[in-house]
């Protein structure tokens, strides 16, 4: 796979990496063995980028077991969520454990809020511990990421950061017209997240296209098994940009989506009562949204029996709704989806 330079961090990458969520068995659904047969069948193609977080469950540990071997083979970002000093030096301690290496090399700012950034930049912040970290050479590089164009555009202009990561595809395009120019003329390295808006977009092989319109450095795509990650590497390795008339194609399929809609991160797990939240936003968008119980298909009408017991289990305690990046009304849906299925005969 082409290799490119990741910005002013002169490190050499794959344009494509593979994303950390999918690698836990919390957040993934899947299993360790299908785990490591992911990783194993990235890195044997010849990724050399992973991603992953201090909050993406157990991901860091499946991880590290996995990347032993290989680790000097490998460019690997982490993150952290916690906002202060000695949160964050504790978050990167604890990633080079669970990662079970003696350097990450780029450490990033996990998706950092518009009202944290006084607080995260100022004296006992974050940042404090990002220049602490790097300077003792526990991470290499420093980097940003967030669901905020105005906190990304901001923070990219101080010189902080090395890398920016950022939603961006077709639906999502905030991006465009400042922050992927700027970064570029910063020289600031350019990770995208949400290739496929969290699955929303079908069309994986014009959606993977977009990117070959723009001058984005990395992009990551998680994959649920190898058999997906095979499909993709190769809509991947198309390197011939959208035409015109292919992107107007491609605009009209997603335009139904909007903007409200589950990109499938995940940050609002876990539920305290188990609900598989994203799972259940993605049946509301999906198959449900507007529609009367006597409407759904037979298969449609037999997954919502299913989950009455587990949507009913939800307290409306609003704890995802804090954690969305996307600020959806989930416990809303909650309670629509329970009203459709209610509706059975």
């Amino acid at each position: 796979m082409k290799k490119i330079k990741l910005g002013r961090t002169g490190l050499e990458v794959t344009r494509w990496g593979l994303g950390g969520i999918p690698l836990s068995t919390i957040m993934g659904g899947t299993t360790e063995a299908v785990i490591e047969e992911i990783i194993r069948a990235a890195l044997d193609y010849g990724i050399n980028f992973i991603d992953t977080s201090r909050v993406y469950m157990d991901s860091e540990t499946n991880l590290g077991q996995a990347i032993q071997s290989r680790r000097r083979d490998i460019v690997l970002a982490s993150k952290s969520y916690s906002r202060t000093r000695d949160e964050v030096l504790a978050d990167i301690e604890e990633s080079l454990s669970q990662l079970q290496t003696d350097w990450i090399d780029i450490y990033q700012v996990h998706a950092l809020y518009p009202h944290e950034v006084t607080a995260f930049m100022g004296k006992g912040g974050g940042m404090e511990a990002f220049r602490k970290a790097k300077e003792e050479g526990m991470i290499h590089f420093i980097g940003l990421t967030s669901h905020h164009n105005s906190v990304l555009l901001n923070l990219v202009k101080t010189g902080n950061f090395d890398t920016v990561m950022f939603p961006f595809n077709v639906i999502e395009r905030d991006a465009e017209p400042e922050l992927i120019p700027l970064a570029q003329s910063l020289n600031i390295g350019m990770i995208v997240m949400k290739p496929l808006a969290g699955g929303a977009i079908r069309n994986r092989y014009k959606a993977f296209r977009f990117f070959n319109n723009y001058p984005v450095d990395l992009i990551l795509n998680g994959v649920a098994s190898v058999a997906e990650f095979k499909e993709n590497i190769q809509y991947a390795e198309d390197e011939s940009p959208l035409t015109a008339e292919e992107l107007s194609a491609l605009e009209a399929e997603v335009a139904s989506l909007g903007n409200e809609f589950c990109r499938r991160c995940s940050y609002c797990m876990p539920c305290p009562n188990d609900i598989r939240i994203p799972d259940m936003i993605h049946i509301f968008y999906q198959a449900v949204k507007g529609m009367r119980f006597e409407d759904l298909p037979a298969d449609k009408q037999e997954v919502g029996k299913n989950l009455l017991v587990w949507l009913q289990a939800c307290e409306q305690c609003g704890k995802c709704e804090q954690k969305c990046p996307y600020n959806l009304p989930t416990a809303r849906r909650v309670q629509e989806l329970i009203s459709l299925f209610t509706q059975q005969p």
